[in-house]
């Protein structure tokens, strides 16, 4: 039982972390210490120990004499980090177009729906993103939807948070609706062919940014 509780703490504290570190909050300059994030978090040593640990496995933190640190990458990182992504996202689509339910494809389609509608390109950005999680729990791939979230941070890690990003443009929802039209159609070619276009954009808008 106190090894379940210690699981369940550790995978807290290891959301936490990881939120806090994607949004710039604790960043490369500070060390991560055992004893200070007990006091900080207001826990026992043990569920911080593994969630460190975790961290530590995912490629986030970087371990030292002493602690551990943010891990930075260089552009060539970063990039690979967009490619494996971007091929992810596209097999993820190949598999919705398969295996996504009735409940999945109707929820997709009313993301898109209401990012259409939405005037904000912050709100139609969190809808888009919400669709992007439906698509990937589609997929029925536990591995899959694993690998494309530990992409996701390890290529928001370089700049936290991104200065822009193409999410939430007109232009990414007609590209949304390219991929999904395919899924309803149930063509897996058409819909990874589309996701992989539209990733490979959002790469090439990325890349400009690193290299300003």
């Amino acid at each position: 039982m106190q090894t379940a509780m210690n699981e369940t703490a550790a995978a807290a504290h290891y959301r936490t972390l990881r939120e806090r570190i994607i949004a710039g909050e604790i960043g490369p300059e500070r060390r991560l210490y055992e004893s200070a994030l007990t006091d900080e978090l207001g826990t026992s040593r043990t569920p911080i120990r593994e969630a460190l640990a975790m961290l530590e496995k995912d490629g986030i933190l970087a371990r030292e004499r002493r602690g551990y640190r943010v891990r930075e990458r260089t552009m060539q990182e970063v990039l690979d980090y967009f490619d494996v992504r971007g091929a992810l996202e596209a097999a993820a689509a190949e598999a919705a177009a398969d295996r996504a339910t009735p409940l999945e494809r109707a929820q997709m389609v009313a993301f898109l729906k209401s990012a259409a509608a939405a005037s904000d390109e912050a709100e139609r950005s969190e809808l888009h993103q919400q669709w992007h999680r439906t698509l990937h729990r589609a997929s029925h791939n536990e591995a899959l939807v694993e690998f494309i979230t530990r992409a996701e941070t390890l290529v928001s890690l370089h700049r936290r948070p991104w200065a822009s990003s193409i999410s939430g443009s007109m232009q990414s929802q007609e590209e949304h609706e390219a991929v999904l039209d395919a899924i309803l159609a149930r063509d897996p070619e058409l819909a990874r062919r589309e996701m992989a276009m539209h990733m490979a954009r959002g790469r090439d808008f990325q890349l400009r940014l690193l290299t300003q």
